[in-house]
């Protein structure tokens, strides 16, 4: 449930029968592109009865912005305290990584290389992250994610990609794993 000052700032974008619900910040720049995808993986997590909020990015010094200490108060004490992650499920955040759909994809090491850098970017903003799909093969794309997890001991506890059909997952931490 939201607090009164959340309700104020908060639209509701799109309701679902299960009780699944989108709702987004009102300083939240709509008109992107970011905000397009951004908001069908949300869609996702919504159709399954999950309460989303998508948040706004915030530039310079974020500690000075009562909006942000307000919207993302719960990152505190965390390694993502002054980032801001794309948007909320249920209390837990989520990262989204595009590329520039410009981006030439033709061989396999242009392709490795940006699946690399959307992790990598994820990483810096949240545990959970949603990358577009860069035409990685999946088997490329969860050897390399079980590497960053058990031989690098990075931080991660999903990783979905984003396709033309919806969000599939490729990885999810089991909670023995940590």
């Amino acid at each position: 449930m939201l607090s009164g000052k959340k309700k104020e700032m908060i639209i509701t974008f799109k309701e679902y029968e299960n009780g699944g619900k989108i709702d987004v910040y009102q300083i939240v720049d709509q008109t992107t592109s970011d905000f397009k995808r951004v908001y069908a993986c949300c869609e996702y997590f919504a159709r399954q009865g999950k309460h989303v909020i998508i948040t706004p990015s915030f530039s310079g010094d974020v500690f000075r912005n009562p909006n942000y200490l307000f919207i993302y108060a719960s990152l505190m004490g965390t390694p993502y305290w002054g980032k801001c992650p794309d948007f909320c499920v249920d209390g837990v955040w989520y990262e989204h990584e595009g590329f520039d759909v410009k981006k030439d994809l033709s061989d396999k090491k242009k392709r490795v290389l940006t699946f690399g850098n959307m992790i990598h970017r994820g990483m810096l903003q949240s545990e959970r992250i949603i990358i577009e799909d860069c035409k990685i093969g999946r088997f490329y794309a969860k050897r390399n994610i079980f590497n960053r997890v058990h031989k690098e001991k990075q931080n991660i506890k999903e990783v979905y990609i984003r396709t033309d059909e919806g969000l599939e997952l490729l990885y999810i931490c089991r909670k023995e794993e940590g």
